[in-house]
């Protein structure tokens, strides 16, 4: 993310999205009410009652963001406010999609903390890592980033018998270069820094060695794991390799802090509250240290309990504490909606 002009006294703040994880964040950002300017197309009647799409700049007053995981496709949809007089555009709805390497212009009556918070963090690009599960029957590749862990690909290692070594050797070899290939491809698509391989057996680090010839400007790291294949990708998430390298990224704080949250809730069960409710009585008496929420509370589209979460976020921002938004790609979001959608975690107890 770039931000190109900020000026909260007029309250709009002019940015550039880069990536997927712009997109998301931006997602997360932009809310029914809001003004969104940029460059777009619109269908205009010409002569001849026929028409043809017209390039122009358009502010729409925002009715509701759309947004698909893991995609480069933000639609903004909204009724104009501003535009060219002479196309007749006011008044009428019009959806935005926004791109990356795009400028936009969101006006907020108020921005809170938390959320230029969010803005600040995305501009200081958090890492994106592939992960590697494979053993002798199956493999698969997945991408962690801000928005959660998405299976890229998967398959069934369909290996001949050990009996005949040689011909065993001759398929194992072309198939790690094989897959050698697909994982450099996903790194040059995603932009990642960081490859993770997990595998109970010596595969790891054959894989690795042929990895160098292709991203030799990449980290790989190696890992064990018990299999390979989709579970093999949970089981890597919580080994220390991909804690290491997502170290300051959200998905993994979330992860962490709901682990810090279970064991209170187990211990000491005044350290910890959850619910818009005690949230919302807790950060009040600031008594809150970190506060998980997910992405839906976010979003709800029901106006009086987003502004009460707003209040609540920044509310506990001004009292220092942590604020992790969770995706609904994490592997902790059904466990946090379970909870009320917010858990916090507190300084010192409280009745």
């Amino acid at each position: 993310m770039k931000i190109l002009e900020k000026d909260l006294r007029k309250g709009f703040v002019k940015l550039v999205p880069e990536d997927q994880d712009d997109m998301w964040i931006l997602y997360n950002i932009i809310a029914p009410g809001d003004l969104v300017t940029a460059q777009t197309t619109r269908d205009i009647k010409v002569e001849g009652g026929s028409s043809r799409r017209i390039p122009m700049v358009l502010t729409i007053r925002v009715k509701a963001p759309e947004f698909q995981p893991f995609t480069d496709r933000l639609r903004v949809r909204g009724i104009v406010v501003e535009g060219p007089e002479r196309f007749g555009v006011k008044g009428h709805y019009h959806t935005i999609n926004v791109e990356p390497g795009k400028p936009i212009v969101i006006i907020k009556e108020r921005w809170p903390m938390h959320i230029l918070k969010r803005i600040e963090d995305a501009v200081k690009r958090r890492p994106r890592i592939l992960l590697v599960a494979i053993d002798y029957d199956d493999v698969a590749i997945a991408l962690l980033s801000e928005q959660g862990v998405k299976i890229l690909y998967e398959e069934a290692l369909r290996l001949p018998g050990k009996g005949d070594v040689a011909d065993f050797d001759k398929m194992l070899n072309k198939f790690l270069d094989k897959i050698g290939k697909i994982i450099a491809d996903y790194v040059s698509r995603y932009r990642t820094k960081y490859v993770v391989i997990g595998s109970p057996s010596m595969l790891r680090q054959n894989l690795a060695r042929i990895l160098k010839n292709y991203i030799p400007n990449v980290s790989v790291v190696i890992d064990n794991v018990s299999m390979g294949g989709a579970p093999g990708i949970r089981e890597l998430m919580h080994r220390d390799s991909v804690k290491e390298a997502l170290k300051e990224a959200g998905l993994m704080r979330a992860q962490e802090a709901l682990a810090e949250f279970r064991r209170l809730l187990m211990t000491n069960d005044k350290m910890v509250v959850y619910g818009i409710n005690d949230v919302e009585r807790a950060v009040g008496l600031n008594a809150v240290d970190k506060i998980i929420v997910s992405e839906d509370l976010l979003r709800t589209y029901d106006e009086d309990v987003r502004k009460r979460v707003d209040k609540i976020l920044e509310d506990a921002y001004k009292r220092r504490a942590e604020i992790i938004v969770v995706p609904k790609e994490s592997p902790v979001y059904y466990e946090i909606e379970g909870l009320g959608g917010i858990v916090g975690i507190l300084r010192f107890p409280i009745e």
